[in-house]
C-alpha cells in the first residue's frame, strides 16, 4: 500500500510467521493482470513467508505431483493464473495464525465459497471469481482493524466488487447480505436478503451453504 499502514501483518506471532500485506496485494494485482511470469516470480520471492507457504502448498500430498516442485516458474506454471489468484486471496485472509484471527478467516473462506457456489448454480448470473472475493474479503476489517476502502486502495478489482465491499450496494449486495444472514441465523434477515434476490430458492441457498461448509472443513484436514 502506499503507506505502509498494516505493519502488524509483517511481524511474527509466536512462532508463526505472517505474510506482509502489501505483498500479498501486489501479487494480487498481478496476477489479476496475468503479468509477466518473471515479474511473479520476483514478487513472490520477496516474501519469505508467501515462498515458504507456496511451496509448502504445492508439494503437498494433496496436489498430487510425482516430483517435488522446487522452482516458483513451474508453480506458476503449474498452478495458472487463476489458481494462484484463489490461493493468494485464501493466504490474505486466513493468514493470522491467532485464534479470533483463525475463526474470522475461516468465515471469510465460507463466504467466499457460497457466494461463489450460488453464482455456479446459474440463478443470478455473475461471475464466480468476483462473487468469491466478494464474500472472502467481507471480513477484511474485521481482521485488519482499518477500513475498506483504505484496505482495498491499492488492490484492483472489479467495480461491483468494491461497490458491494466498502459501500454495500450494487449487484453482489444483496448476495452478500444473504451470506451474513445466514452464518448469524437470522431468519428475517434472510427473508430480506431473499427479496431482492427473486431467482435464488431457500432451497439453493441451504444446499450451497452446506456445500460451503464441508470444502472449508476439508481444507482444514
Amino acid at each position: 500500500m502506499t503507506s505502509n499502514a498494516l505493519p502488524a501483518r509483517q511481524q511474527t506471532q509466536g512462532r508463526q510467521a505472517v505474510p506482509s500485506y502489501p505483498h500479498i496485494i501486489r501479487a494480487l494485482n498481478m496476477v489479476r493482470e496475468e503479468a509477466e511470469i518473471t515479474h511473479i516470480e520476483l514478487e513472490l520471492k520477496s516474501d519469505p513467508v508467501i515462498s515458504y507457504r507456496l511451496m509448502m502448498h504445492v508439494n503437498s500430498a494433496g496436489m498430487g505431483f510425482p516430483r517435488q516442485i522446487r522452482s516458483y516458474r513451474q508453480v506458476i506454471s503449474i498452478l495458472g493464473y487463476h489458481q494462484l489468484y484463489r490461493w493468494l486471496v485464501r493466504l490474505l485472509v486466513t493468514a493470522d495464525p491467532s485464534d479470533r484471527g483463525t475463526a474470522i478467516g475461516r468465515n471469510a473462506v465460507i463466504r467466499g465459497r457460497f457466494l461463489e457456489l450460488v453464482a455456479r448454480a446459474g440463478p443470478v448470473g455473475h461471475p464466480e471469481d468476483e462473487l468469491f472475493v466478494v464474500g472472502a474479503f467481507s471480513l477484511l476489517e474485521d481482521l485488519f482493524g482499518e477500513p475498506m476502502e483504505l484496505l482495498l486502495e491499492d488492490l484492483r478489482i472489479a467495480e461491483p466488487v468494491r461497490q458491494a465491499l466498502v459501500d454495500r450496494v450494487g449487484p453482489y449486495a444483496p448476495l452478500l447480505d444473504l451470506a451474513e444472514a445466514i452464518e448469524a441465523a437470522d431468519e428475517p434477515g434472510i427473508a430480506a436478503a431473499l427479496e431482492a434476490l427473486p431467482e435464488v430458492s431457500i432451497d439453493l441457498i441451504y444446499e450451497t451453504y452446506r456445500q460451503a461448509l464441508a470444502w472449508a472443513e476439508a481444507l482444514d484436514s
